[in-house]
């Protein structure tokens, strides 16, 4: 038998067992990341919102549920518009896919799904519980609030672009 070989790197559970693990990635800018999952969070409120007002509705109707009922409709559908182009304009920093937003593309085996969700809307929660998704296309982790390795520790070490010239050379 031929052994597999994993470019995981291997770490050691509380129970001495070996787990491989594979590291999560930083992204360079997590702006895009964060307008998207605030917008779809919104979305996903406005539908347990509209959801409770048709509720009731079925149970009470009165022209005040009716009111309510269709705002909360509309704006669900305003949020769902605005989440979709927000999602749409997220990407993978390493793939460059839509790692929000289903595409129909095959997903890598590493990704993840709560089902009965799609790999998008299962990125976008998980984003929202642990800062942490997994690219849908190239399987690759990544955690929003880990800083990006060329910041990591310059402030720590007082480096600055100020500090890079000699006092002849500066502009």
């Amino acid at each position: 038998m031929a052994r597999e070989i994993s470019c995981e790197r291997i770490r050691p559970t509380p129970q001495g067992k070996r787990d491989p693990v594979s590291r999560l990635r930083s992204v360079p800018h997590r702006q895009p990341f964060v307008r998207a999952v605030i917008i779809s969070a919104m979305h996903y409120m406005g539908i347990i919102a509209a959801a409770t007002t048709l509720t009731v509705y079925l149970f009470q109707p009165s022209p005040l549920a009716t009111k309510v009922l269709v705002a909360t409709l509309g704006y669900t559908a305003a949020t769902w518009l605005v989440a979709f182009f927000k999602r749409r304009n997220t990407h993978c920093p390493l793939c460059k896919g839509t790692p929000l937003i289903n595409s129909g593309a095959l997903p890598h085996k590493k990704a993840f799904r709560l089902y009965p969700f799609n790999q998008g809307v299962s990125a976008t929660l998980s984003i929202i519980a642990t800062q942490k998704f997994r690219c849908m296309y190239c399987g690759t982790g990544f955690d929003i609030l880990k800083e990006p390795s060329h910041l990591r520790g310059k402030e720590a070490q007082g480096y600055s672009y100020e500090n890079t010239y000699s006092a002849d050379e500066k502009p």
